[in-house]
C-alpha cells in the first residue's frame, strides 16, 4: 500500500510540474509579443516623432516682398507670337505635368499658368528644377516650409521622408534655400493654390536620364489623376540675342515634340538650364501614355522687355493633359 501511495505522489508532481512549465512557456510567449508590441509601437512613435521634429524646421524666407508679388500680379503676359492668355475653358482634361519659367521677367507666364491649374484645385505640386549653383547632392530635396508674403507654403514631409529613406534624394535646406528655381515659384503657389503642399527637388546639371526615371518610380504613385501635377521650372536660352533665343527655341521644340532625350541630354544653357528637369515632365507625360502636350506661351525677356538689344533669356509654358 505505501508503494502505491508513493507512485501515486509522484505522478501528482510530475503533473504538477508539466503544468507549471506550460503556464510558464504561455507567460514568455505572451510576454515576448507584448515587448514585440512596444518596441513596433515605439519604432512607429519615434519615425513619426522623428518626422515631427524635422518639419519644426525653420521656413525657407521668401524670395520677393509683398510690394513685388502685387506688382508680378498685375502683370499682363506679352507673346512674341501673338498667343493670348489661356483659360481653363480652353484646355481639355486635367492637367498632369507643365513647364514654366522660374525668372520673374516672364512673371506674367507663370501667373496665367497658376491660374489654369486653379478650377482643377491640385493637392499637390511636385516642383522639380535646376541647382543653379551645382552645389551638394545631385538631387536635393527638404523638409522646411516656404514663407511668402501671403502665408506659408507647406512641405508633404512624407513624401520627402520616401525619397531619402529610398536614397533617391538627399536633404540641404541651405542649399535648398537659395534655390531661385523654387523660391521664386512660391509666392505664387501660395496666391493661386493657398491649400496645395509641394516637393520640391533641385538638379545638378548632369543629372541622367536614368535617375529622373528611378526618381519617377518613386513619386508617380503621389502623382494620381491631376491632384498631384508635377511642375518643372526650367528656362531656357540665356545670354543671347532675341533673334539667336528664337532660333535656339526653334530646335528646342523639335527636340521636346520628338521626345529626343539623347539629344535633350547634350543641349546646354543656350537652350535651357536643365535638361533634366524638362525630361521629367516629358517622361512622365510619356509614361501615362501622353505623346502630346500643349504649349501656352513662348516668349523671351527681350519681347517682355521691349529690348532688341539686350542678353535675353527665353520661356515656355506647355501642359500634358489627360
Amino acid at each position: 500500500m505505501r508503494k502505491k501511495g508513493g507512485l501515486k505522489l509522484k505522478r501528482i508532481i510530475w503533473v504538477g510540474l508539466g503544468l507549471c512549465l506550460v503556464v510558464l512557456l504561455a507567460f514568455v510567449l505572451a510576454n515576448g509579443s507584448w515587448q514585440s508590441g512596444l518596441l513596433s509601437q515605439g519604432r512607429q512613435h519615434n519615425s513619426t516623432l522623428e518626422l515631427s521634429q524635422t518639419k519644426k524646421k525653420p521656413p525657407h524666407p521668401s524670395f520677393i516682398t509683398k510690394a513685388e508679388l502685387y506688382k508680378v500680379l498685375a502683370e499682363q503676359p506679352i507673346s512674341e507670337d501673338g498667343l493670348a492668355p489661356v483659360n481653363q475653358s480652353d484646355l481639355e482634361g486635367a492637367i498632369l505635368a507643365g513647364v514654366v519659367p522660374h525668372h520673374l521677367v516672364a512673371g506674367s507666364l507663370i501667373t496665367d499658368f497658376m491660374s489654369i491649374l486653379v478650377p482643377q484645385e491640385p493637392e499637390l505640386l511636385v516642383i522639380v528644377g535646376p541647382n543653379h549653383d551645382n552645389l551638394g547632392g545631385r538631387i536635393i530635396t527638404g523638409f522646411a516650409d516656404w514663407q511668402t508674403p501671403e502665408g506659408l507654403v507647406e512641405t508633404e514631409g512624407k513624401i520627402v521622408q520616401t525619397l531619402l529613406e529610398k536614397k533617391i534624394a538627399v536633404q540641404d535646406e541651405q542649399v535648398l534655400s537659395k534655390e531661385h528655381s523654387m523660391g521664386s515659384l512660391m509666392p505664387l503657389i501660395k496666391h493661386f493654390l493657398p491649400q496645395v503642399q509641394v516637393v520640391p527637388l533641385i538638379f545638378h546639371h548632369d543629372v541622367t536620364l536614368e535617375e529622373v526615371d528611378k526618381l519617377l518610380t518613386v513619386l508617380d504613385p503621389y502623382l494620381p489623376g491631376g491632384k498631384g501635377v508635377l511642375l518643372a521650372s526650367v528656362d531656357f536660352s540665356h545670354y543671347l540675342t532675341r533673334q539667336e533665343a528664337e532660333e535656339k527655341d526653334s530646335l528646342t521644340v523639335k527636340v521636346m515634340t520628338n521626345f529626343d532625350y539623347p539629344t535633350l541630354f547634350r543641349l546646354g544653357n543656350e537652350h535651357l538650364d536643365s535638361p533634366a528637369s524638362l525630361a521629367m515632365a516629358f517622361r512622365f507625360g510619356e509614361g501615362k501614355g501622353l505623346r502630346e502636350f500643349r504649349v501656352l506661351n513662348n516668349t523671351n525677356s527681350g519681347v517682355i522687355l521691349q529690348n532688341d538689344l539686350i542678353e535675353t533669356t527665353s520661356y515656355f509654358t506647355l501642359v500634358f493633359q489627360n
